[in-house]
């Protein structure tokens, strides 16, 4: 079996997404009329939409022997992903996340990373490392895992030619929070992203201004080649060395926005893949991401016909 071209160590979940007629506070209670069970988890998810698209991708890194496990490797084989870097730990539990989801496609998401986010930088070197410098790009996140593994995947992959996407998916301030990095290793991490995906509230956070074009410029000068700000139905900013770009969004019915970053991110690390500008490679990046808001679930990803239709329309 051929190596994957693009592989990635991050969040890998089971979410269970519950369908409420509106998004409660404390000390409330309310019937929910239903309840889904999808494979989800930010890198796990960019990955799919790569494979959906028709590159060979796969995730690396730690699952349990539950029953979610089978559910997340099932939904895999299912995509066409490459699954032998896949490491089962006997008795533990997978990650899995709580997410109710209301009429207007608003969300809360509730994360449990458990055995995910043990993985160590002693594991990376000797069990992970392979797929990495066998891939064209690798996909890795701030979300569940401690920034030390992390980032040494990163340097592995910068050291082997390998050009590595980093999505900075909570604020830098709940992630220090969370004991799961510090600003020295942010730091270092965002010294070795070649693409650089932050959500709207670590841009700000790490940036200080309000302005998505300042922004990404900003964030340019902490070390990536490459800033793409998503902006919901506005579309995207790409920035480079070269200058910004904003990429027009696609008007969609939305259903649910869940996981809409992680299909944006997918969709650019396969145009890229394939020799596609900044600004061509945004727009084919916001048509994923639109596609993915028509449907629940954080795997509601498209294959290349379905995007290419979208493009042309």
């Amino acid at each position: 079996m051929d190596a994957a071209e693009v592989v990635g160590l991050g969040s890998c979940t089971v979410d269970f997404f519950a369908l409420v007629p509106r998004l409660i506070g404390a000390e409330e209670k309310i019937n929910v009329p239903r309840l889904e069970i999808y494979a989800g988890g930010v890198t796990a998810n960019n990955l799919t939409q790569v494979a959906r698209l028709g590159a060979r991708s796969g995730w690396i890194g730690l699952a349990g022997d539950d029953a979610n496990a089978e559910i997340i490797r099932r939904q895999f084989l299912e995509d066409g992903m490459d699954v032998r870097g896949i490491e089962v730990v006997p008795g533990e539990r997978s990650s899995f996340t709580w997410i109710p989801v209301d009429a207007q496609g608003d969300r809360l998401i509730y994360m449990f990373p458990n055995v995910t986010a043990r993985v160590t930088g002693a594991q990376i070197r000797d069990r992970f490392a392979p797929h990495i410098r066998a891939a064209r790009h690798f996909h890795t996140e701030a979300s569940q895992l401690p920034l030390a593994p992390v980032i040494e995947a990163m340097r592995i992959a910068r050291e082997a030619g390998v050009r590595v996407f980093f999505d900075l998916d909570v604020s830098p301030r709940d992630f220090f929070a969370a004991g799961l990095g510090t600003e020295l290793e942010l730091d270092e991490a965002l010294s070795f992203a070649d693409v650089l995906k932050p959500c709207k509230a670590a841009a700000r956070e790490l940036t200080g201004v309000d302005d998505p074009a300042r922004m990404a410029e900003t964030l340019l000068e902490r070390g990536p080649a490459m800033v793409a700000l998503t902006m919901g139905a506005e579309g995207c900013l790409v920035a480079t060395r070269e200058g910004v770009t904003h990429c027009p969004g696609f008007h969609v019915n939305v259903v649910d926005t869940t996981g809409a970053g992680d299909a944006f991110l997918g969709g650019l690390s396969y145009a890229l893949l394939h020799g596609r500008g900044p600004d061509e490679a945004g727009r084919f990046a916001n048509a994923c991401a639109a596609l993915c808001c028509t449907r629940v679930g954080a795997r509601a990803m498209s294959p290349l016909a379905e995007v290419e239709s979208l493009l042309a329309s």
